[in-house]
């Protein structure tokens, strides 16, 4: 029984509250995303919050693991796959990112991609 379990581990409640407190957290923050952000903000915010998404998967500072496809990316954000792509290369070409592969980039400018991401830029 589920509550048996809770009461003999309270820590697994704990954990349960935690980990659904952080999905109601990016809940939000995708609904904030979607709803007033501009395509190229998306685009920021999804590669700042890429690299805290896995924490078994560690990588160097400033890598990012891209776990789906342009045609994935654009449909969680709302946007097209012509529009991802162009944005990914105008964050490339202004030297805030180097695409590594087609799954992984590196954020050499975090400062310009986090004022990106909020509006500032």
């Amino acid at each position: 029984d589920y509550l048996a379990l809770l009461q003999e581990t309270p820590a697994l409640g704990s954990a349960l509250l935690e980990r659904a407190r952080h999905e109601l957290a990016a809940a939000q923050n995708q609904m904030l995303l979607l709803g007033r952000k501009s395509a190229q903000e998306r685009i920021a915010s999804f590669l700042l919050d890429l690299p805290g998404l896995d924490p078994a998967r560690p990588l160097e500072d400033g890598h990012v693991h891209l776990p789906m496809t342009r045609a994935e990316m654009a449909d969680y954000l709302g946007l097209t796959i012509e529009t991802v792509s162009r944005g990914l290369t105008k964050l490339k070409t202004a030297g805030i990112i180097r695409l590594l592969s087609l799954h992984e980039l590196r954020v050499e400018q975090p400062e310009r991609l986090r004022a990106i991401a909020e509006g500032e830029a």
